[in-house]
């Protein structure tokens, strides 16, 4: 799967068009492009008990630099953000994995941040929202 979506970056950039994962809303200036990877792509990503990794996938493959990734609760909540530490890229997988702990259901906005180093302004966001049911 991931090469299948590395084939069709590289084929869009050279077309001058942009293929992206469904449900990953990018945003670059000068970094990477991110996508998430979910198990299921034919449904809305979901969990239905509190734990869940999220991975990011960051291309090209081979990319270094740093991801942080931040849960944010559902407006109705009292809950706070859940925020995963910046953590180095594994260039061997171009991908990071963040574990949290949902404790409150509802849709939570998933967002993965890039940066070439963690004391720099961030370059490069993606966006997704997980649903959250008990």
């Amino acid at each position: 799967m991931r090469r299948l979506l590395v084939s069709l970056l590289l084929v869009g950039s050279v077309i001058g068009t942009s293929a992206l994962p469904a449900l990953a809303d990018t945003s670059s200036s000068n970094g990477p492009t991110m996508a998430y990877d979910l198990s299921d792509n034919d449904a809305p990503p979901a969990v239905s008990n509190g734990a869940f990794n999220v991975i990011v996938n960051v291309l090209p493959e081979g990319t270094g630099g740093f991801v942080r990734v931040v849960a944010l609760p559902p407006a109705n909540s009292s809950v706070t953000r859940l925020l995963c530490k910046y953590q180095a890229v594994d260039t061997t997988k171009s991908r990071v994995e963040c574990a949290f702990k949902f404790t409150t259901p509802g849709t939570w906005a998933i967002r993965a941040q890039y940066s070439t180093d963690p004391s720099v302004p961030v370059s490069a966001i993606a966006n997704t929202n997980l649903r959250v049911g008990f």
